[in-house]
């Protein structure tokens, strides 16, 4: 697994699967595409505070993940999508893991309602490297309503 900073030259790969990530939860999202089939992305990788990132196995895209960083040590994943193809192979945890020690310190994450399977998934990666000062709770987002969040310290 190789994990790379989106630039220029590979922003199109991760607008393809951000694609793939929105229609997937589409159900959930109730959102609908644009009149071109395209759905609107909700992270802007033009913002500063935003880092897109995609995750490679055997040089082929697997993932993507977006990043806001509001400080140094004060992160949280927007956006993180691996590709159906590569799941229970421990390929999310090991691309998770992978942006936690690039970035140590405080990190977010939240999952909307009815996004169990995601919970559970962030809950195990997170139990996997393990993290510090595990908080989980029912947060209410300015975006997304209410939703399960978990924050803690990674050392890196």
């Amino acid at each position: 697994m190789r994990v790379v900073a989106v630039t220029d030259e590979t922003r199109a790969i991760y607008n393809n699967l951000a694609q793939a990530y929105e229609a997937e939860f589409s159900k959930l999202t109730q959102k609908q595409p644009l009149e071109n089939g395209v759905f609107e992305l909700d992270t802007n990788l033009d913002e500063a505070h935003v880092t897109g990132f995609i995750c490679y196995v055997s040089g082929i895209p697997a993932g993507i993940a977006a990043v806001c960083s509001n400080a140094s040590d004060d992160n949280e994943i927007a956006e993180f999508y691996i590709v159906p193809f590569y799941r229970k192979a421990k390929l999310g945890t090991q691309f998770a893991h992978a942006l936690w020690h690039q970035r140590p310190g405080q990190w977010t994450i939240k999952q909307i309602a009815g996004a169990n399977y995601a919970t559970y998934f962030w809950l195990n990666a997170i139990d996997d490297l393990p993290c510090e000062n595990l908080i989980e709770d029912q947060y209410e987002d300015d975006y997304w309503g209410i939703v399960t969040r978990q924050r803690f310290v990674c050392k890196g």
